[in-house]
């Protein structure tokens, strides 16, 4: 292979949530914030916490006073912060951007759209006038997790039930049951729905029966290991 396209492939890439670009343009935000946004994201995943303009400005067209805007009105509107850290090795102060607040707006805009009637097709609506509380689920995952879900998770989440048809009350079985091993993380709760899956499981009762024997089985491999 040419060296300089094996250089170019391994240059790696930037991970943006799916959802983030689906909903950015219904947060208000412009292309041109949504692009900066992303190359502090590429940055971060690059290892650069906190690029410089200059650093910005090599990689966009626009001008140095309109990144010097974009930057204020993203941090003024609570969209990104600047957070300080200590490094541990040398014991410097160094500032780094945060875009936790980024995600947790659109956590709140995601919300926000499964509530809102304009944004529901006519069996979408029906479904949510008969659930008082269409994101439950989310909560609950929050709750046990102790934290606001990543856009990862929530996309998962999304995926089981909308794509893979998961029923809500299998979903939580399923994170109940990773809760009992203290495995509270969304890929084992997917690889759990997956097992299920494979085994034909629909029901909570089944699920709950299909745990009991696999603990059971395990417990007797463990009982049965010579000391």
């Amino acid at each position: 292979m040419d060296s300089h396209i094996l250089q170019l492939l391994q240059e790696g890439a930037t991970s943006v949530s799916n959802l983030l670009l689906k909903m950015y343009k219904r947060m208000s935000l412009a292309d041109d914030e949504m692009m900066l946004l992303i190359h502090l994201l590429s940055f971060q995943q690059e290892g650069n916490r906190f690029p410089t303009l200059t650093e910005l400005e090599e990689r966009m067209s626009m001008s140095s006073m309109r990144l010097i805007q974009s930057l204020q009105k993203l941090l003024k509107e609570d969209w990104i912060s600047i957070d300080e850290f200590i490094d541990p090795h040398t014991g410097l102060r160094h500032e780094q951007y945060n875009l936790t607040p980024l995600y947790k707006k659109l956590y709140q805009t995601w919300r926000e759209q499964q509530i809102d009637p304009r944004m529901l097709t006519p069996f979408q609506e029906t479904a949510a006038t008969a659930d008082s509380e269409p994101v439950a689920i989310y909560s609950r995952f929050e709750q046990a997790f102790g934290r606001p879900l990543s856009p990862f998770e929530m996309e998962s989440i999304h995926m089981w039930t909308e794509q893979d048809g998961y029923q809500e009350e299998l979903i939580l079985t399923a994170l109940r049951e990773a809760a009992t091993v203290g495995k509270l993380h969304i890929r084992y709760i997917d690889r759990i729905l997956l097992e299920w899956q494979k085994q034909q499981i629909t029901t909570v009762e089944q699920a709950r029966l299909y745990s009991l024997n696999f603990h059971r089985q395990n417990h007797s491999k463990d009982y049965r290991q010579p000391l």
